[in-house]
């Protein structure tokens, strides 16, 4: 699954590319997250081959994961995959446009059942019997199912995005009113 989502900042590329090699004040920045350690290994600048590690709170469950930075182009480019039970690819890209800069960032993952069971019901946990209920229609009308899947793939990209949005536009505020 690819989530993407982009925004203009009227800020330099330098400023925001800065920004986005942060870690720590880039998660600040997400509505979504309450970072509670969120550091890159030795305390070096961000860089091909970084080690980051974050530990973050989304609503009442607490995540710990890291991250190692695949492709490092200065002012360009950051990809880092993630070493998880779901792992997951981050690609940051900035590009200068109309005296300030294009961000994009996407992600790309492979979704779990109770990702998107969770999706759909909003509770985040994905009930025993819906995963039952989700197994059995393979058997017995497998189109139904595939469609099913689907909707859970759309609802679950349509809530990530959103998520994603409100974080970008979280970034453009902070920038825009520090370059005030």
């Amino acid at each position: 699954m690819l989530v993407s989502r982009n925004i203009h900042i009227a800020a330099p590329v330098e400023r925001v590319f800065a920004l986005m090699c942060d870690p720590a004040a880039r998660t600040r920045l997400n509505p979504q997250a309450t970072p509670l350690r969120v550091e890159i290994e030795n305390d070096s600048c961000l860089h091909e081959g970084s080690i980051c590690h974050f530990r973050v709170q989304f609503d009442q469950r607490i995540v710990d994961y890291r991250t190692r930075v695949r492709e490092f182009v200065p002012q360009r480019r950051i990809v880092s995959v993630s070493d998880t039970a779901v792992p997951f690819e981050i690609i940051i890209e900035t590009a200068p446009e109309n005296g300030g800069t294009r961000l994009t960032q996407s992600e790309r993952f492979e979704p779990t059942e109770d990702m998107l069971l969770a999706a759909g019901n909003g509770d985040g946990a994905g009930s025993r019997l819906a995963r039952w209920l989700l197994r059995t229609l393979w058997w017995i009308d497998s189109d139904y199912a595939l469609n099913e899947r689907e909707r859970q793939e759309q609802r679950l990209r349509e809530k990530l995005e959103v998520n994603l949005a409100q974080w970008l536009n979280a970034i453009r505020g902070h920038l825009e009113a520090a370059g005030r």
